[in-house]
């Protein structure tokens, strides 16, 4: 299980989660966790640290650290994944 300590406030990183790649933002000791796959065509988005945004490299879509859709042309935003965190380890439910 991948280990998420390492994630500092304000930034996020793709990690694999089993067979399972997961978009993880920490924002300010809360962690946001989605899909890395984009909701238009379901290429795996990026992080972007200077926007501080999940950006899809095929057609442009991009998200907010959060998740929320920040332009498309995806009309909705990533899918959140139901994972639990304890001791900075990360497990799909």
């Amino acid at each position: 299980m991948p280990n998420i300590n390492n994630i500092l406030p304000g930034e996020g990183k793709v990690v694999q989660v089993g067979d399972v790649n997961a978009a993880i933002y920490n924002d300010g000791g809360t962690f946001k966790i989605f899909s890395t796959v984009c909701t238009h065509m379901g290429c795996d988005v990026e992080w972007n640290t200077g926007e501080k945004t999940w950006d899809c490299p095929c057609h442009g879509s991009r998200f907010l650290a959060t998740g929320e859709l920040k332009n498309g042309p995806a009309k909705r935003g990533l899918d959140p994944l139901d994972a639990t965190i304890a001791g900075g380890e990360i497990k799909l439910n």
